[in-house]
C-alpha cells in the first residue's frame, strides 16, 4: 500500500480505479466491507484499488465549534488499513475549499480527472459536496455527465445496531472496551510515544514501559487497568496496560505504563513510538493507601489480564 499526499496525486500511474472515500475513522468492520469491495472489484477488473480519507476530520471543519474527537489518526490509520494491500491510501487535506466544493465538481476534478475512478463504493449514509448534495441519489441526477459507477454499500449490523465511529466512540469513553473491540473487528489501537518513567513499577517487582498520553483531539478510555499488547518493530507483547496520573503517588501527568508478561527483544528507545492495542478495561483507576496494597492488586489484576488473554485464544481455536 502506498500512503499518497495531496501533491502527489498528480503524478501518480493511475489509468483506472476504484476507490471509496470518508474519513474512516477507527477503519472499524464497516469500513472493512466498503475497503474489501473496493479491493476485490478493483483486482477483478485489473484497477488500481484507492481509498481516499480526509485530514483533519471532515466535521472538524464542518462545525467547528463543536469538538470532533477521533478513533485514529492518519498515522494509525495507514497502520489499520495496511493489510488490506490496497494500492493507494490517499489523504486529502479537508477545508473549507473542499467542504464548499459543489458533489459534481468533487466527482470530475477529484475523482475523475485525478483518480480516474470509474467505479466508487460508498456507505449507505455517505453524502459528499457542498451542502452534503452528492448521495447515493447522486448517480441518478447526474446520470451521463461522468464516467463513473457509483455503488452503495449496505451498512454492517451487529446485535441489531449499525456500526458506527459515533457508537464505537461512546463505548470507549465509557469503558465498554470489548463492545468497542467487537465493532471495531480489531483492538483500539493508540500509538504512543514512550517517555522515561520514574522506575516505581520496577521497585514495586513490575517494570513497565512509559508512554505518552496521545494528541486531546484523540478518544481516551477512562483510567484504570487494560488488557492489552504493545507493538514495536516486527514483535508484539501482551501484557497489563495502566493508563492514569497515578494517584498513588501523588498524581502525576496522564500517562500510559506497560507490563509485559514476557518481554524479550529490543524496546523501544525513549522517544521512539510503539503500537498500544486496548482488548478489555479490568477495573478502574484508584488510590491505595500503600505500596503494598497496590502490589497486590496488581497481582491480581495480571492474573485477571492473563485469564483473559487465555480465554480469548481458545475462542480463536
Amino acid at each position: 500500500m502506498q500512503i499518497v499526499l495531496a501533491s502527489e496525486i498528480d503524478s501518480l500511474p493511475i489509468t483506472e480505479s476504484v476507490a471509496s472515500v470518508g474519513n474512516f475513522d477507527g477503519v472499524h468492520r464497516g469500513h472493512d466491507l466498503l475497503i474489501r469491495d473496493v479491493k476485490t472489484r478493483a483486482q477483478a477488473l485489473h484497477y488500481k484499488s484507492v481509498i481516499v480519507t480526509f485530514e483533519p476530520h471532515t466535521r472538524a471543519v464542518l462545525f467547528p465549534d463543536a469538538p470532533q474527537p477521533i478513533l485514529s489518526t492518519f498515522e494509525e490509520k495507514t497502520i489499520l488499513m495496511q493489510h488490506y494491500g490496497v494500492d493507494y491510501l490517499i489523504c486529502l487535506p479537508f477545508d473549507r475549499s473542499i467542504a464548499e466544493m459543489p458533489a459534481e465538481a468533487f466527482v470530475k476534478n477529484i475523482m475523475v480527472r485525478k483518480l480516474k475512478a470509474r467505479q466508487w463504493v460508498m456507505g449507505e449514509g455517505h453524502a459528499f459536496g457542498k451542502n452534503q448534495s452528492g448521495s447515493k441519489n447522486f448517480p441518478h441526477t447526474s446520470k451521463g455527465k461522468n464516467d463513473i459507477y457509483m455503488i452503495t454499500a449496505q451498512p454492517m449490523i451487529l446485535n441489531g445496531r449499525v456500526i458506527s465511529s459515533t457508537e464505537i466512540r461512546l463505548n470507549i469513553v465509557e469503558g465498554r472496551i470489548e463492545d468497542a473491540v467487537m465493532m471495531l473487528g480489531h483492538p483500539y489501537l493508540l500509538v504512543s510515544q514512550r517517555i522515561s518513567g520514574l522506575k516505581k513499577g520496577t521497585q514495586l517487582g513490575y517494570p513497565t514501559l512509559n508512554f505518552t498520553s496521545p494528541p486531546s483531539s484523540k478518544v481516551l478510555p477512562p483510567p484504570g487497568i487494560y488488557a492489552a499488547e504493545v507493538e514495536f518493530g516486527e514483535r508484539r507483547w501482551k501484557g497489563a496496560l495502566y493508563f492514569g496520573d497515578c494517584p498513588t503517588f501523588g498524581n502525576r501527568d496522564r500517562h500510559f505504563e506497560f507490563h509485559a508478561f514476557d518481554f524479550s527483544g529490543i524496546e523501544p528507545r525513549e522517544g521512539a513510538s510503539a503500537n498500544l492495542w486496548l482488548h478489555s478495561r479490568v477495573r478502574a483507576d484508584r488510590a491505595f493507601k500503600d505500596a503494598a496494597e497496590l502490589t497486590a492488586s496488581i497481582k491480581r489484576d495480571i492474573e485477571n489480564i492473563t485469564y483473559f488473554f487465555s480465554q480469548e485464544k481458545e475462542q480463536c481455536q
